[in-house]
């Protein structure tokens, strides 16, 4: 049944207004939703009304959440797929994101978070303990979904509403109100009975460490460019010869990582970018750093490259997913003084980024 002007009209407004900690129904019609997708329809499946959706977004008009309990239930099939909640939406391109993946039921990282910037998720630079988590998927039956969101944190439950599945420790998108809805990606699912309610301070039950922590030896103080074509890099014997300033102040996460999506779309001609530590050292010295990036790399060390690596999807092997972390050093010959040690970093897709640290800082420090 198709959904009257009137009608709409009255849902919209109720969502708008609220009551604070009231259950809010997203109902499943086409009038209340904003669909980009290879196909899409509102049908019943398994006995509930819901709707398919088939390698797509669908966005719930009117839906704002930030904080509370978004729930509903799911239905598909053992192929390789990507299902997802988006939420905290802020437009097209960037959002929080959970997803499922049915043809790595029971492994690791059968399900995912992962933040998207810029249309770009980072589903590389987030992986293990509070961003991936394994789990036995009911296939072609519905499954019920239930996710608290805090400010930063999150607890995931499926089926079993009293143990999560996974806690998100660091939601690492913009902590404001945004949208809400699903996606799914080289397959379909069925969603049904979507709920949200508004909570300012949900009580989460997952356990993580209450404080992430790093090395004091992590690099913290970056500096990049703009983005620029990888073109570019073609042919340079110095870094000079590429005259690109990388002079913008980012910090990284409270992993660590610098997630470079945040600075520009991923396109033909903004692929790759600089990322800059200055090293003030007391002495001439070789100095080990360990890192990791995503997904090509050349390391410059005072203008000279003196490192290339490719850490891309499927770049050494079919099943290698370029994850990130400190699996990559280069021995950096330091001179007396000021140094510049630039990482110039280009990316094709699933995260965008670089992650440093030092063994020690002695004779040593970080600008």
């Amino acid at each position: 049944m198709k959904l009257n002007n009137s009608i709409l009209w009255l849902f919209t407004c109720m969502v708008s207004i609220g009551i604070a900690q009231q259950k809010k129904v997203v109902i499943l019609e086409a009038d209340a939703w904003e669909i980009e997708a290879k196909n899409h329809a509102f049908k019943k499946h398994l006995g509930r009304h819901a709707l398919f959706l088939e390698e797509g977004k669908a966005r719930a008009k009117g839906a704002v959440f930030k904080t509370g309990i978004i729930e509903f239930d799911v239905s598909f099939e053992q192929i390789r797929n990507f299902v997802g909640v988006h939420f905290r939406i802020l437009d097209k391109a960037n959002y929080e994101e959970y997803y499922l993946r049915p043809h790595q039921s029971g492994n690791p990282d059968a399900m995912q978070y992962t933040p998207v910037f810029n249309g770009n998720a980072g589903w590389q630079l987030y992986t293990g303990v509070g961003h991936w988590a394994a789990k036995h998927f009911n296939f072609g039956q519905w499954m019920h979904v239930k996710l608290i969101v805090a400010d930063n944190r999150a607890d995931v439950f499926i089926d079993d509403m009293e143990t999560p599945v996974l806690h998100i420790k660091d939601l690492k998108g913009e902590h404001r109100a945004g949208g809400l809805g699903f996606g799914t990606f080289l397959g379909s699912a069925y969603f049904a009975n979507l709920t949200y309610e508004a909570i300012e301070n949900p009580k989460l039950t997952g356990k993580s460490e209450d404080v992430l922590k790093t090395r004091a030896t992590t690099i913290r103080d970056w500096k990049v460019s703009k983005a620029f074509a990888a073109d570019a890099l073609k042919g340079i014997q110095e870094l000079k010869e590429l005259d690109v300033p990388a002079d913008t102040p980012m910090e990284p996460d409270a992993l660590g990582i610098l997630n470079l999506s945040k600075v520009a779309a991923v396109g033909k001609e903004t692929n790759t970018l600089l990322a800059k530590v200055l090293l003030e050292s007391d002495k001439d010295q070789l100095k080990r750093i360990d890192f990791g990036y995503s997904d090509q790399v050349t390391v410059f060390v005072n203008g000279k490259p003196v490192y290339f690596g490719d850490n891309s999807f499927k770049s050494r092997d079919y099943r290698y997913l370029g994850s990130v972390g400190y699996f990559d050093s280069v021995f950096l010959e330091l001179e007396k003084g000021s140094n510049e040690v630039v990482f110039a970093l280009t990316e094709r897709m699933g995260g965008w980024g670089i992650m440093a640290r030092l063994p020690d800082l002695e004779n040593l420090r970080v600008k």
